[in-house]
């Protein structure tokens, strides 16, 4: 039914492809919405002004990833180039990111693209992204991807050698686009500098998102965050290491004295 309804434009749909889609999808809606885009954008199906078709002969030498993954990494490695390597820029900062923050990016490697806006349209036609009504950040557009898989298919397709430039870029823009709202984003901060490999200033952002954790009773996330930030410290040099060190260790007191009143 979920088959017929999407492909209601069509004429006619062969069995073979129906039961080719419905099989290969072993019950999830998900798959099957993301594998006739695919089989759009391949030109099996194709989308008139007033009906839909599909191309009866290309279906003889059809191959079908078996897995969603698959599916969705297929999608993405037929993007146009530009289109892909903005998807996986915005991965980067995560399943919601900002057209701003994109375009920071760009600006960053020499990339000359002032407004990503063409490009941000292109997938959301292809609905690989949805624009947000509300942003977190005033002039700058929200977005967020159709689907948490698909931001991790999309993030595992990016070089690592690239994600630890590109995370570098987006904490650095959250560091000057928040301004004084920054102790909201100290987490969120933290992670792109920790994922980035620049780990003094993982650590600082670290140990400021685990006193914001304490300050609001959130004992849980404050003993994470200080965790991490211990684990940190044992791994660098720092001339204020025992310092750091003490700090950290009496903050995770206090968050482990305030869970144990519960």
């Amino acid at each position: 039914q979920l088959v017929e309804q999407i492909l209601s434009k069509a004429q006619s749909i062969p069995n073979d492809l129906r039961d080719l889609i419905v099989n290969s999808a072993d019950g999830n809606p998900f798959y099957v919405e993301e594998l006739i885009k695919m089989l759009i954008e391949d030109g099996v199906i194709v989308k008139g002004a007033d009906r839909w078709w599909v191309e009866d002969e290309r279906l003889t030498n059809l191959r079908i990833p078996q897995t969603l993954t698959g599916v969705l990494q297929a999608r993405l490695d037929a993007l146009p180039t530009s289109e892909r390597t903005l998807l996986q820029r915005a991965s980067v900062v995560g399943r919601i990111f900002w057209d701003q923050t994109i375009a920071h990016m760009y600006a960053e490697e020499d990339d000359h693209i002032d407004d990503p806006g063409a490009g941000l349209t292109a997938l959301r036609r292809r609905e690989l992204i949805r624009g947000r009504e509300q942003s977190a950040f005033a002039g700058a557009e929200e977005y967020i991807f159709k689907h948490a898989i698909l931001r991790d298919v999309t993030y595992e397709s990016v070089l690592r050698r690239l994600r630890r430039v590109y995370h570098a870029q987006v904490a650095d823009w959250l560091v000057e686009r928040a301004g004084d709202r920054v102790n909201e984003y100290t987490g969120l901060i933290a992670d792109h500098y920790e994922h980035a490999g620049q780990s003094e200033k993982a650590l600082t952002y670290l140990i400021r998102a685990g006193e914001q954790a304490l300050n609001i009773s959130a004992y849980r996330d404050a003993i994470s965050r200080l965790e991490r930030a211990l684990a940190i410290l044992i791994e660098v040099e720092m001339d204020d290491k025992v310092a750091r060190e003490a700090q950290i260790k009496l903050l995770l007191g206090q968050a482990y004295r305030g869970l144990s009143a519960y």
